[in-house]
């Protein structure tokens, strides 16, 4: 994927500006970590910490995250931290420096 890539405590993201006014999400855990039970799990639970972090946001990026062995055995608070974190430092961040000076 073209773009930006960042990597937080085992959670690796990789975006870039889109011409739609909406954010595109994708999320990719390996079989190699865990099973498809826990896989789906895992998926659902960034999408909720995503959807929490970026509520009332407008500008779209296409964003894919990529869990790493050191997140896939957390509990969800930690999952929660960490996709802060890394869209603070990444979308978050470019969304506050587009805007208009007073």
């Amino acid at each position: 994927m073209k773009g930006k890539r960042l990597s937080v405590d085992g959670l690796s993201l990789f975006y870039t500006k889109n011409k739609a006014s909406s954010f595109r999400v994708g999320i990719s855990v390996s079989k190699k970590l865990v099973n498809a039970v826990k896989r789906n799990r895992m998926k659902r639970q960034i999408r909720d910490c995503i959807m929490r972090v970026l509520r009332g946001h407008t500008a779209g990026y296409d964003m894919v995250f990529v869990v790493r062995k050191e997140l896939s055995a957390a509990p969800y608070e930690k999952i929660l931290r960490t996709v802060e974190t890394i869209l603070q430092r990444a979308v978050l961040h470019s969304l506050k420096s587009e805007g208009t000076a007073p």
